[in-house]
């Protein structure tokens, strides 16, 4: 696939993230809590002014334009590895264009709100609670496996064409029979 793909794939989750934290903002906030599958999955209301899991969410309010700044960098370094990588790499270039979109959408709440909308809620039976998150961050979370996977079959397929390049040598019997 071509490059525009990816942007074009980054773009669209961008504006499918954004769409549905408006959504929240305007429908969810109000009740709060739509339960969808009872003891497994509601739509909860939440705003997160730190990072992953909340971390930072006591911080000052300078901390907002550090964290947009992080975010702003990780997004460039993104994109400059996307523009870099080969064509023919889908999955990495798949990976890139998830975390893209993952980070930018989140950087766009970061920017406009102070804080991050999130409204996923997944739970078993209020005992064991996963933290709400948005699609950003579910983005994120799959760029992040995807990238690792594929650098893990890379660094396989690397280590195999070394094993081959330069086989072990024999091993030679020493002893008499």
């Amino acid at each position: 696939m071509r490059k525009p793909y990816y942007l074009i794939l980054s773009v669209a989750l961008i504006a499918f993230d954004q769409v549905t934290k408006a959504w929240a903002t305007t429908s969810l906030k109000p009740v709060g809590v739509i339960e969808v599958i009872p003891d497994f999955f509601r739509l909860t209301y939440a705003v997160n002014p730190g990072v992953a899991f909340s971390l930072l969410a006591d911080s000052p309010t300078s901390v907002r334009w550090i964290l947009a700044a992080i975010s702003a960098v990780a997004a460039t370094i993104v994109v400059t590895h996307l523009i870099r990588t080969a064509n023919s790499r889908a999955r990495m270039n798949t990976s890139l264009a998830l975390l893209l979109a993952g980070i930018v959408g989140n950087l766009i709440d970061r920017i406009r709100l102070g804080e991050v909308v999130d409204f996923l809620d997944f739970h078993w039976f209020d005992r064991l609670t996963w933290p709400t998150f948005n699609f950003a961050d579910a983005a994120i979370c799959c760029g992040a496996v995807l990238l690792a996977l594929e650098l893990l079959r890379e660094e396989r397929a690397s280590e195999l064409k070394a094993s081959t390049a330069n086989p072990a040598p024999e091993e030679t019997s020493l002893g008499s029979d």
